[in-house]
């Protein structure tokens, strides 16, 4: 009876070490996912970076013809179109334009930025912008020539 007592009581304590432990096998991997995906307002942008503007290819060559400014991992080739000018930062988005998405892929590779921004493209220029409102917070001119242009201000 004793031995069966003994028994017993060990397999009570097995089953709460082994409880224990999964719990805290859960706590924990609950409290790193939380850790990894929790935001601060330090990992997310509020405007574009230098690193943002490095991230599109510029004179590169789509199907025997040479674009200015694009994503050439996708071959995407960006047109200059007029609407570009009617945008200005700190003013609202043009309600006669739709404000489009960037393409998907070349959104991936630019920093992340703050969940009430939307980034939109219109022809060779990088538009960000409240969701909200439709207030453009920051514009990135792309165009090989401009680009080229700033690159040799800044040099000399």
């Amino acid at each position: 009876m004793k031995h069966l007592e003994r028994t017993q009581a060990v397999k009570y304590n097995i089953d709460y070490i082994l409880t224990g432990l999964a719990v805290a096998a859960i706590g924990g991997g609950a409290l790193a996912l939380s850790a990894h995906s929790s935001t601060t307002a330090s990992s997310v942008a509020t405007q574009f970076t230098a690193n943002d503007t490095a991230v599109f290819d510029r004179n590169f060559e789509i199907a025997d013809r040479n674009c200015d400014v694009g994503y050439a991992a996708q071959k995407l080739c960006f047109e200059r179109t007029a609407l570009e000018d009617r945008i200005e930062v700190g003013e609202m988005f043009p309600e006669t334009m739709y404000p489009l998405a960037l393409e998907w892929r070349a959104n991936l590779a630019l920093e992340r930025k703050a969940e009430n921004l939307k980034t939109v493209r219109i022809g060779q220029s990088i538009i960000l912008m409240e969701r909200d409102t439709r207030m453009v917070v920051d514009k990135m001119d792309l165009s090989g020539q401009r680009h080229a242009d700033a690159d040799t201000t800044a040099a000399g």
